[in-house]
């Protein structure tokens, strides 16, 4: 959407995590792997877990926020067999 000048605004906030979503996508990769299970279950549980403990300054919010956009990112990269 433009601004009054014609410019885009920035609707997106949370920059602070745009900064680290590579680095949280890289981390979480493993609990998305397919072929990867423990007892045939999903380990995507643990992926919330492992953001949580390595950017320990983040709110539970911001959390839930990243996971959200880490999960939807692993899902929709189709995976190479």
């Amino acid at each position: 959407m433009n601004g009054a000048g014609g410019e885009l605004q920035e609707r997106r906030s949370n920059h602070n995590l745009r900064e680290i979503f590579d680095a949280a996508c890289r981390i979480a990769e493993p609990f998305f792997d397919t072929k990867q299970s423990w007892a045939g279950s999903s380990l995507t549980m643990y992926a919330r877990q492992a953001l949580r403990e390595a950017f320990p300054d983040l709110s539970q919010q911001e959390v839930a926020i990243l996971y959200s956009g880490v999960a939807r990112h692993h899902r929709g990269i189709p995976k190479n067999t």
